[in-house]
Formats: structure tokens, sequence, C-alpha cells
């Protein structure tokens, strides 16, 4: 019996010794809990701040209240995170004027979030789609190689997990999309509003195009170079282009797609890919990864979403032409005179009087005789700088036969009965064509249709006078004559021998007369000479032969006759030809060498050598 109370009794003491070092274990785990610290979760603002590259985004956070939002642990949210330098490249001054107009902030930072967990494998799927945001807009979600855009920002860091979200972190700050309001022009009336597409502008309505973009009917989204994106290419493409409404139709169809109003965010959604636009054509929407700007056919989009009653405009800042072919650029006739060399001469006069200007002008159609360098050399020295401005300007019009353009046809003219033109400065030229050579008056063509987009260049090897004026004459053939004792005394001489002075002093008659002077008289072998002064019918045969009654023939009349044959008084027919070298005219073989002294009775022809059978 005392055994089993001992046993008892160290048995109860075992086991009361055993509860209290439970008990006292119990007691300790209840200290620890009550002693060890609750787990804090860690938000997307607190890793932002923590992260230290975000002070700016977390003082915009904070500045709109935002911040709370983003801390709440009850929510989940994907946030593309720009980065401290993604918001310097914005400006000091833009980020100051944002922390102070928070509702804009508020509405730019919510473009940053998405509500719900997206990762970077998920986003990856999404490429080439849009996305909804916190603040109602849509993004797009596009890859560069590699790399994921967020509209033409880049993902340089992903899926930075923390217990409300994820953070993904971009280089740029991302702008939401211009709000479509209710706009009331259209796109030409946009366009022509605006002041800086005057150049497209002109394009359209040069090729109808103006009424297509001006269907309220039709829905476009037209890529608008600029007047500065035009000047690019040059006013000398412009004006071929002008020149040629189907090239440039074709060229100004490939900025436009039909039937579609693009936003720019579906664009930055179709990066890397190609849209077919309105000529037929792929052009690639590319965007720039170093710019963060978006790409039409390789021209930047300097302004997005210009809406319209009718559609949407992005402004570029380049034509895009494309694998179109395009004309060779309009050459006028002053480039073409420029281009060859030859005519510097001609092109410094045509500068001193204005001319070049005009014969530029690709609306008006010329045929211009042009004299060479080597042409206008033939001219007595200081024969240019004498003249005054009017009569430089007289005698390069006399060249040029204005609204005509006269190519293959002039010779055509120059063989026909009517063989005289009238030139710009509208006295007559005579064309004539003799033993294959066309000729101006006594001036050969020595190169024949040189071609221009305004016209057609003759190359003369002489210069072209403008034929005297005829004023009032007072003397008639014999008075002029007796007048003029130095060259004329031998002649005067021998018209009273044979009896022909009354003859050519009549008022009533009309006479051309070829006058040889006394140098042309002194030529004649001196014996022949004084025979025939003797022989007063051999005589009246060979002064005759220098006289065509019954007609004034200018010098425009005989050179127009070049290669024909005069009938003169005595009833001889005498040869009409021009020097091809010298330009002077050449009757019955002697050389005239003043032409159009006006009497009242008709016209003289000064000549060189006395015409004999």
């Amino acid at each position: 019996m005392k055994y089993f109370k001992v046993l008892s009794l160290t048995l109860f003491t075992m086991l009361f010794l055993q509860a209290c070092d439970d008990d006292d274990d119990k007691k300790a785990e209840v200290v620890e809990a009550a002693v060890a610290p609750a787990q804090t979760p860690t938000t997307i603002v607190d890793t932002a701040i923590a992260n230290g590259s975000f002070t700016t985004l977390v003082a915009a956070l904070q500045a709109t209240g935002l911040d709370a939002t983003l801390a709440d642990t009850a929510s989940d949210f994907t946030v593309f995170a720009p980065t401290d330098d993604a918001f310097a490249l914005l400006g000091q001054e833009t980020i100051d004027a944002l922390l102070a107009d928070t509702e804009t902030l508020t509405d730019i930072l919510t473009y940053h979030v998405i509500s719900g967990e997206v990762n970077a494998s998920t986003a990856i799927g999404l490429a080439g789609t849009k996305v909804d945001m916190v603040n109602g807009d849509s993004l797009a979600l596009s890859l560069d190689g590699s790399n994921l855009l967020v509209n033409t920002a880049t993902v340089i860091t992903t899926d930075i997990q923390t217990d409300n979200g994820i953070i993904h972190v971009i280089d740029a700050v991302l702008l939401p999309p211009a709000d479509m309001g209710m706009p009331t022009s259209s796109i030409v009336e946009t366009a022509i509003a605006n002041g800086n597409f005057t150049t497209l502008v002109a394009a359209l309505q040069a090729t109808s195009l103006d009424t297509v973009l001006a269907d309220e009917s039709a829905t476009f989204t037209v890529f608008a170079p600029t007047d500065a994106a035009f000047a690019l290419i040059g006013e000398e493409t412009i004006n071929t282009l002008l020149a040629n409404p189907d090239v440039l139709s074709n060229i100004l169809l490939q900025h436009v797609i039909v039937d579609s109003a693009v936003d720019s965010v579906t664009a930055f959604s179709l990066n890397g890919a190609n849209v077919e636009t309105a000529a037929m054509t792929s052009i690639a929407l590319q965007i720039n990864a170093t710019t963060d700007l978006l790409m039409f056919g390789g021209a930047n989009i300097v302004m997005k979403d210009i809406y319209t009653t009718n559609g949407i405009i992005h402004v570029i800042d380049a034509v895009i032409v494309g694998d179109i072919d395009m004309p060779a650029p309009a050459m006028t006739l002053v480039d073409v005179a420029i281009a060859n060399g030859n005519f510097t001469t001609l092109f410094a006069a045509l500068q001193s009087t204005g001319l070049d200007t005009v014969l530029s002008d690709l609306d008006s159609d010329f045929t211009v005789f042009a004299p060479t360098d080597d042409a206008f050399s033939k001219l007595p020295a200081g024969t240019l700088d004498s003249l005054t401005s009017e009569q430089l300007s007289n005698i390069l019009l006399y060249h040029v036969l204005p609204g005509e353009v006269l190519a293959d046809g002039a010779i055509t003219v120059a063989q026909s009965m009517e063989n005289m033109i009238t030139m710009a400065n509208g006295d007559k030229a005579s064309l004539s064509f003799v033993d294959s050579m066309l000729f101006v008056n006594g001036s050969k063509v020595s190169t024949a249709d040189v071609m221009a987009d305004n016209g057609v260049i003759h190359v003369l090897d002489n210069v072209l006078l403008p034929p005297a004026e005829m004023t009032t004459p007072s003397q008639n053939i014999v008075e002029v004559a007796v007048a003029d004792p130095d060259n004329f005394s031998t002649l005067v001489t021998a018209l009273t021998a044979a009896e022909l002075v009354t003859t050519l002093s009549d008022e009533d008659a009309m006479f051309t007369v070829f006058a040889p002077t006394n140098a042309a008289f002194a030529a004649v072998d001196p014996d022949a000479l004084s025979a025939l002064l003797a022989d007063t019918d051999a005589l009246t045969n060979v002064l005759l032969t220098h006289v065509v009654g019954g007609a004034t023939l200018s010098s425009l009349d005989a050179y127009a006759a070049n290669g024909k044959m005069l009938t003169t008084a005595s009833g001889t027919a005498i040869d009409v030809a021009i020097d091809a070298e010298t330009g002077m005219l050449i009757i019955g073989g002697a050389n005239v060498v003043i032409s159009d002294i006006y009497t009242t009775n008709g016209v003289i022809h000064v000549i060189d050598s006395v015409i004999l059978d």
C-alpha cells in the first residue's frame, strides 16, 4: 500500500511537472506571436517610391490623389510607368503645367493604367490590338522586333510584381488621343482653312481630287504633306507634277485610305504592317522607336487625329512618291537654252530685259529663233551695249513667234505662198527653204526643232534685225540717188544717158530698184563700161534689169523669194538667193549691202555690183 502511494505520488509529481512545462510552452508561443510584426503588402506605389526612378510619376500620383487608388490592395492594376527620364522629355515647363492642372494630369495618368493584371507574355500576345485603359481611351500594343511597344513608347522593363498588380516600365509618357468632338469642316475645307497646305490644295484642285475629298457621304484617312514637305521635292518637280495631273493624282491617292477613318491608336496597332491606299499601293506604317514617331511610307506623322466631317487628317513631313515613275522635269525654252551652253549672250539679253520670265511661262507656247553666241559675235563691237532696253527688247522679240509651236511645220510654211510670219514685236519675218536649208530672213537655221515644254527653238547662225520702219518719204527714187553723189553719181549719169530719169521720177508709178554704187560701176571693166555708156539701148536694158516695175518689194519680200526668180523691167529674170554663211541677200549675183530705202514712188536696195547679162 505504501509502495502504491509512493508510486502514485511520483506519477502525480511527474504529471504536474509536465503539465507545468506544457503550460509554459503555450505561454511562450503566445508571447512570441504577440511580439512578431504582421507582414505588410507592397503596393504599386510602394514599389515606385522604393525604386527611386519614378519621382515625377509619384509626385503626379500624389498631386492627383491617384497614389491612394494605386495603393488599394483590394484591386489589381497594370501600370505602364514612365521613368523620370521619360517625363523629362516633356520639359519642365510642361511638367509644372500638368501638376497645376490635375484634371488633365489625371486623364494622362489613368491612360497608363489597365484594370487587372496583364503580364508581359499576355501583352505580347495582344500585340497588334488595342486595349482599354482606366481613363476610357484605348492604347495600342505592338512589337518592334523583340521589344514591346505601347503606342510609340518602348517597354524597357517588364513584370515588376507587386501585391496589387504589375508594373511595366516605359521610356516615354503616353498622351491620350485627341477627342473627336463635333467637326464642322470636310477634309478639303480643313486643309484650306489651316493655311499650311496651299500646295496640297493646289494639287488636289489640279487633279479634281478636291471634289472627291470634300464628299460628305464618304470616309477617308488622309496623310497630308505640309507646304514645307512639298518644298523638299523642289519647285521644279512640283511644276512638273502639276503639268502631269495623272501622275500627280496617283501620288496624291497614295496618301489616302478610303472607307475608313484610321485614328492614331489604330495606326499604332498596325505598326509593321502595310495599308492599302486609294492608289492601290501598299504603304508601310512603322513606329520609329528612337524618335517615338509613327511613320507613314517613311514620312514622320508630326500631327495626328485632326477630325473632319468626312474623316481624319494626319500631318506628315514628306511627300510619298513611292514606286511611281516621275516624269522628267518641265524644261522651258529658257531652261533648254541655259542647258545647251551656246546661248549665254542671248540669255543675258533676255535677263536684262525681263523676257526670260516671259519665255519661262509654261502656260504659253512660243517658237524661238535663237542666235548662238557665235551669231552675236558677228555683230559690230559694242552693238549690244549701245542699245537701250527698249531697242534690245524689240530685237529679241523679233526672234519670237508667240502662241505657236512651229516645229516641222516651219518648212511647210517656208515652202508655201504665204511664207511670212508675224513676230512678237509686231514685225513680219520671211521663211524660205532652199537646198535643204531653212532660212529666217537672211539667217540660216543651223539646228531645227529643239523642243521644250512650252515651245520649240530653231538655232540661228546670225542675229535677226527688225526691218526698217517705213517713214513718210519726201523724195522719189531719182531724187534720193541725186542727193547721194558719193554713192550714186555714176548711176545718175547712166540713168540720164538712158533717158530713164523721167521714168523713175514718176510719182504715179511704183518701182523696186537695186541700185549699184559708184564702187560697183568702178568694178566693171573700164572699156566695157565706156562701151555700155555709149550704147543707149544696151545701157537701158542693163539699167532696167535692176528695176522691178509696178511693185515695192521690201527686203522681207526679197527674203521670201529666196531660191526664186524676179522678172525685171527689162524682161530679164534674175535669181534671188541668200548667202548661207553671211546671211546677205543676193540679187542677180550682187550682194544687197543696204536695204529698204523708201521713196515716194518705191524702194531702193543698194547692191555692190552691176547686174550684167
